[in-house]
């Protein structure tokens, strides 16, 4: 079968239309073989640039060594620039080292006495094609390691008219021997900071042995930029690293942590009490990643006292201490929780470090998921969902209290009016007497929390607060006419990339109890699960009933079958006004094998488009190789098209090629690739023999390009003993 698809390729490639000949190519790239090669070969003389650009870039796949005298020929006397990027391309691939100096002569000009050049093109585009082959040709040379075209480097790099070409050459003159190397340390020498930060990072990923000079002195630079680039090079065991550690730029003793001083482990100690935070940060990852070798009383002492200052320093600093003594640690670090003139980030990652502690932590956790700060609260139950994902015994203590916030018990709402949530903003710097008195606190000696008068949950006093004051429902907010231009402008504003805002004014225990609603989609047990679909009924707004869907979806995606009770009230969802309820309900569907089949085959055809998608995936997921899946091919919506090649490749392979293919045609062929991946997965014989088909049908030559693409598809993606398949 392989065969035939070549000799059909082969034979488009020299009678079909352009876009057919460059497609053809491109496949033949795919395909090798002695056929393909002398096709692709003669491709090279074609009468249309793109068709030989093709070609050329198909055969530097191939690395064919006899192509590289005709690719030679293009680059010399083609006129078209990207044929010669091309064959440079594929030249260089297959080390054809008589390409040499013809690239040494590029990287200094046009070498027009050399090299046919199309004089128009500049006049046409307003562009020098030339400018991109030179650095092609010093990248090119830099693969070669062309130590003789180091003068011609050079003298490019001279020229004051020209681009600039720095970044590019150091690279190449770094693997360039010993005339590279010395050529790099007279560049040094000029003392220009831009190029010395290039140089360095160019020496330190070259393996050329001549550096060594150069490195030397990079790591004695006046710049401490240019040392910490030239340090990350050095072998762990490089005795020059003693005196970077104690460099007296700090950027540059944390670049030395960072990089190697999990090598030198005995010389950190006297980093812990290193002045810059950024230092002690990488110090103190370390001593967390080996609490072994620091756990002399002296070292932990000091540890201890690096907990003020620098917030980031020192919820690192907590990190350490728990790796040091263990989860009994954390009980001196819950007096921070509450306090609100600790820095934010220091209180989070004291969070972080209760997290590692476990259940002994989770009533810390859970005092915290009332905190006015948003970002606190949440962090606090993150860290719940993960103790609880993590525990292999049920029930523990985590997840019941994430059971206790989905059923709106561990915050409970006002019955009066409520005052205005703000989160506040902690001060950047603590309080110093106050956190060396939480450092003192931080004894294995006391108990993580009070002891109960009785035996029982650690949760009882949680879990039985009630509330401060009596408050009642918050009133209506109405806006004026002009509030709600600016809302409507806030809404339709585009997103740009930036931090996620914490500052939403969400009433605590709304919040708290959406939250944990969708952290109980990774705490996977029957006993969770029920809980989620009794959640259902009471839940107080769509918010909340939407993340008990998705958790419950999350299940369903872990486990299997969900329990058939669920059915009917999802049927209550599926007409619900918010478009993102009614797609998790119709996604539930594909969990219940009691469900009903047909009311899912009926909502492929619902007003929603992304419903109809989502039914499709659950009919999928059941394994149902539904009539409404072949209908969905033809759906207006190309998202519910292609979920319904994906499901129907996979559950009838051979008996749904026909379709699969009719399928690829449509929507101008976007999903060409898509189905020739899926074909090559799942019917490669029978798929490879209908693009065949489609390919020989002279009525249908539109739709050639569909199927040269989706045949370059099926075979890139065959596996060893599929590709026999298809031979």
């Amino acid at each position: 079968m392989k065969t035939k698809v070549t000799q059909q390729l082969s034979a488009l490639l020299k009678d079909g239309i352009d876009v057919h000949r460059c497609a053809a190519a491109r496949a033949l790239g795919v395909l090798r073989g002695p056929q393909a090669i002398a096709g692709l070969t003669q491709a090279l003389l074609d009468e249309d640039p793109d068709v030989r650009s093709d070609a050329a870039s198909a055969l530097a796949e191939i690395k064919a060594p006899e192509t590289a005298e005709r690719l030679m020929d293009n680059l010399i006397g083609d006129p078209e620039a990207d044929v010669k990027k091309a064959a440079i391309t594929a030249l260089v691939a297959m080390r054809h080292a008589p390409v040499v100096p013809l690239l040494r002569a590029l990287v200094v000009s046009r070498a027009s006495d050399q090299i046919a050049w199309d004089e128009d093109a500049f006049y046409q585009n307003g562009w020098d094609s030339w400018d991109d082959i030179q650095i092609l040709a010093i990248k090119s040379l830099g693969a070669f390691a062309a130590e003789e075209a180091v003068t011609d480097i050079l003298e490019a790099m001279s020229d004051e008219q020209g681009q600039d070409i720095s970044e590019p050459a150091f690279e190449a003159l770094a693997k360039m021997g010993k005339d590279g190397a010395k050529a790099l340390a007279q560049i040094y020498t000029l003392d220009d900071p831009r190029l010395g930060r290039r140089l360095a990072r160019a020496a330190g990923n070259s393996d050329n042995p001549h550096l060594e000079a150069l490195h030397a002195g990079m790591l004695n630079d006046k710049s401490p930029m240019i040392r910490a680039l030239a340090l990350a090079s050095l072998a762990p065991a490089d005795t020059r690293l003693a005196r970077l550690f104690n460099d007296p730029d700090a950027g540059v003793r944390a670049a030395a942590v960072r990089h190697h001083g999990g090598a030198h482990l005995p010389g950190l100690r006297g980093m812990i009490k290193d002045p810059s935070p950024e230092v002690r940060v990488e110090v103190f990852k370390l001593i967390a990643e080996h609490p072994g070798e620091f756990r002399e009383k002296p070292l932990i002492e000091a540890i201890k006292s690096t907990l003020k200052g620098d917030p980031e320093a020192a919820k690192h600093a907590a990190l350490a201490l728990f790796a040091l003594k263990g989860p009994k640690v954390a009980k001196g670090f819950t007096h921070v929780l509450d306090k609100a003139d600790i820095p934010r980030e220091f209180r989070i990652g004291i969070l972080e470090t209760l997290e590692k502690a476990g259940d002994i932590a989770v009533p810390a956790l859970l005092g915290v998921a009332a905190d006015p700060d948003r970002q606190l609260r949440l962090a606090s139950l993150t860290a719940l969902a993960n103790i609880a994902a993590a525990d292999p015994v049920w029930p523990n203590d985590a997840g019941l209290g994430l059971l206790t916030a989905l059923k709106g018990e561990l915050i409970l709402p006002p019955d009066g009016p409520e005052e205005e949530q703000v989160d506040p903003e902690p001060a950047f710097e603590p309080d110093q007497a106050e956190l060396e008195e939480i450092a003192l606190e931080i004894d294995e000696s006391l108990p993580l929390i009070a002891e109960d008068a009785a035996p029982g949950s650690t949760l009882r006093a949680i879990m039985t607060n009630e509330p401060e004051a009596a408050t009642s429902e918050p009133e209506e907010i109405r806006l004026d006419a002009t509030q709600e231009r600016l809302l409507q402008a806030t809404n339709t504003r585009k997103f740009a990339k930036r931090k996620i805002s914490w500052q939403t004014e969400v009433a605590p225990y709304l919040d708290v109890r959406r939250f944990s609603a969708r952290l109980l989609g990774q705490v996977v047990h029957r006993d969770v699960t029920a809980a989620l679909i009794a959640a259902l009924a009471d839940a107080p707004d769509s918010e909340t009933q939407e993340a008990v869907l998705f958790s419950l979806a999350e299940h369903g995606a872990r486990t299997g079958p969900l329990p058939a009770c669920l059915l009917d009230r999802l049927r209550t969802f599926l007409g619900h006004e918010s478009s993102d309820i009614r797609v998790l309900a119709t996604r539930l569907l594909g969990f219940l094998p009691d469900g009903d089949i047909e009311q899912l085959a009926e909502l492929t055809r619902h007003q929603d488009q992304l419903v109809r998608a989502e039914a499709i995936r659950a009919l999928d997921q059941r394994g149902v190789a539904h009539r409404a899946l072949y209908d969905a091919l033809k759906d207006d919506y190309p998202g519910a098209g292609i979920a319904a090649a994906r499901a129907l490749a996979r559950l009838s392979g051979d008996d749904a090629v026909a379709d699969l293919v009719e399928f690829a045609t449509r929507n101008d062929g976007t999903y060409r690739r898509d189905i020739g991946n899926l074909l090559g997965q799942y019917a490669p014989v029978t798929g490879t023999a209908r693009l065949l088909d489609l390919l020989r049908d002279e009525t249908r030559k539109s739709e050639w390009l569909v199927a040269i693409d989706a045949l370059a598809e099926l075979f890139q993606h065959q596996a060893p003993e599929q590709d026999l398949l298809v031979a």
